[in-house]
This record gives structure tokens, sequence and C-alpha cells, in this order.
């Protein structure tokens, strides 16, 4: 009897061992440690620089962090090539790279971080005509395998547009004016010019004709399809502040049905205090009025529209010859004025002139007269 209890039991006991077994999670096959393919590779051309830009992955294919140096291979492909694989599948098949994808070289960068790469352009590629290239980086695992390459980074071709000689600049009352040496012109050829702010000089913050900071750092261009001025004016560069400038000549070129930019070598870098020393406009519309019950002269003019006007200084002329500023020592920012400080018969001639922020004053408007009248019986 007692045996036969024993033996019931044992059956039930295997039969629950190995269900529990059963609870655990299917066998996965061993992690490859190949890290997931670069998404966001781009390429530019400087001189026969290349400089390659992309975001390193955090996580392998298996979805497990990257820890470490990580290897990357740069290769290129002549032409527009595309990228061999759409989308990654969830395990890739790993590979040697990709075929016929020639060297460009090999570094090592950390996971989860920026990274960037310059090689020199192939002499082959610099004497063909104007074309494309195609970059690719391929991230290796420990044993040299990649989960494909990355997206493709389509570079020019060719030779690249000659540097830029001989830039100067100089300042005025309309901004800052920029010289070079002229070069010849050609469809698709831009001058970029790259303007930085270097100090403010103690100037306001606000530009005064924009009402707004002045950009620190602005790119502009002059198209040199149809020929090359050889000067160019920047008229958002604010006085009273020192900029710094560098260009390049632009060539935007399309083959294999992408259009790329090659630049040429970027010019030394100059700096200019664009110090405001240009007075403002002399004002017009000056008109004198007596009023003969206040015993005084009434003048106005038009508002000058300078953007750093500060204010106006009126002069007066009696008969003896002698001229004298009369509106004090300080400016008026009214467009009118009383004088009324004259004598009854005697003929007075005025004159106005503007001044700005830097105390730059213009000359003085064209002369306007006027007298209060002699009273009867006044003495002379």
């Amino acid at each position: 009897m007692n045996n036969r209890a024993a033996w019931g039991i044992g059956p039930s006991a295997g039969l629950l061992w190995l269900v529990g077994c059963a609870l655990a999670g299917n066998p996965q096959p061993p992690t490859l440690w190949m890290p997931e393919p670069v998404r966001d590779l781009s390429g530019t051309r400087v001189g026969n620089d290349v400089h390659l830009h992309w975001t390193m992955p955090k996580n392998t294919t298996d979805k497990i962090a990257l820890q470490g140096n990580q290897r990357v291979h740069i290769c290129w492909l002549a032409g527009a090539a595309a990228s061999p694989q759409e989308r990654v599948p969830p395990r890739p098949v790993p590979s040697t790279g990709l075929p016929g994808c020639q060297p460009a070289g090999d570094r090592v960068f950390q996971p989860n971080q920026p990274a960037d790469f310059t090689a020199q352009l192939p002499a082959e590629l610099i004497s063909q005509p104007p074309g494309v290239v195609t970059y690719f980086v391929e991230l290796q695992n420990p044993s040299g395998k990649t989960a494909g390459p990355s997206n493709p980074a389509y570079v020019g071709t060719g030779s690249a547009p000659p540097a830029v000689d001989g830039l100067t600049a100089a300042t005025q009352a309309a901004g800052v004016v920029l010289h070079w040496q002229q070069g010849s012109s050609e469809p698709g050829l831009v001058l970029r010019i790259h303007r930085t702010l270097v100090t403010t000089s103690g100037a306001p913050e606000i530009n005064p004709a924009a009402g707004v900071p002045p950009s620190r750092q602005r790119t502009l261009e002059v198209d040199l399809g149809k020929g090359d001025p050889g000067q160019a004016l920047d008229r958002d560069a604010v006085l009273d502040r020192t900029w710094q400038y560098t260009v390049e000549r632009v060539r935007r070129q399309s083959a294999d049905h992408q259009v790329i930019e090659v630049a040429g070598p970027p010019s030394p870098a100059i700096s200019i205090n664009a110090k405001d020393v240009f007075p403002p406009a002399v004002p017009t519309g000056l008109a004198a009025v007596a009023d003969e019950q206040a015993h005084a002269i009434d003048l106005s003019w038009t508002p000058d529209t300078d953007p750093d006007l500060a204010g106006y200084v009126v002069y007066r002329q009696d008969e003896a010859g002698a001229i004298e500023r009369i509106s004090g020592t300080g400016l008026i920012v009214a467009t009118t004025f009383t004088d009324r400080n004259v004598m009854p018969g005697r003929r007075y001639a005025y004159a106005v002139s503007a001044a700005d922020r830097d105390g730059n004053e213009s000359a003085r408007s064209p002369e306007v007269e006027e007298q209060i009248p002699q009273q009867e019986n006044a003495p002379q």
C-alpha cells in the first residue's frame, strides 16, 4: 500500500517539474554586437577636402547599449550611388562591407556622440569634369563585420573654385563695403560672405533701423553668374560695431540628378571697426514765422529720418553778422523752436543742423530770414 502510494506520487512530481521548465523563455541566438548603421551622414567639400559629419548610434542591432570606442570604416563610390538598403531588418546579416567601396580611412568613435571626419578628395576625382562621388560610413563589430553602410552623402567632384584674394573692407554711411580681386564668372557660381559680430563698441544692442538686435552671424551671397563686380555693400552691418568677414567662391553643380555645392578655399578673415563718422542728412523745409503778439519768431522744419538721429541744433545770425547757437548746449528733439530773444525791427537769419548719437553734426540748412515789425513811434 505504501509502495503504491509512493509510486503514484513519482510521475506527478515529474510532470510538475516539466511544466515548470516550459515557463522559461525561448532560447535566443547570441548577439552579433553589431552597431546600428548611421542614418544622418552628411558631407561638404571645401577646396579639396571632404568634411563628413554624423551621429554615432548608441545601440547594437539587438538593442544592447554600445560600450567604448566603435570602429568606423569610411569609403566612397564614384557617381551618385544609392544606399544598398532602405531599412535595416531586425537582425541584419553581417557582411564584410559595401562591395567596391574605395577606402578613405578608419577611425574609432564613442557611441551616441557627434562624429566628424575629413578626407582629401582623391586626385582622380579632382582632375575629372564636375560630377558626384558618394561617401559611406560602416560601423564594424569586433570581428570586422558590419550591419550595413550608412545613408549616402553626395559630394561634388572636379576642380574647386579658386580662392578669393585681396579682400578688404571699408565703412560707408550705408554700411560696410567689401572689395576683392575680380575673377571669372560662370553659371552657378556665387561669392559667399560670412559675417560675424565681434564687439558692439559700446553701441546700443538694438539696430535702430530694424528695431531688433543685429545678427551675430549672417551669410550673404553675390551672384557671379554674369560677372564678378569685385565689391559688395553689406547694408545690414550696423555701424559702431566690429565685424569679421570671410568669403569664398561656391559653385552649384548638377550631376546624376543631384545638386551639389563645391566651395573654394575660404579667404583669410578680416575685421573692421565700423565706427560711425557720418553725419545725418541736412534738415530741410525750414520755415520762420513772426509772432508779433509774443514778440517771438517761430521756426519749424521737416523731420530727419536718419535711424541714429539724436536731435537738432538751431543757429541764428543777426544783422551784425555774428552766428550763434541759440538752442542751448544740448540737442532738441522736436522739429520746432521759438526764438524769444529778438528785437523788433531787426532782421534775423536762421539755420538748423542735425546730429546723431555719435556726435556727428550735419551741415547747416539753407537760411531763412524773419523779423518782428518795428512798432510805430518806437525809438530807433
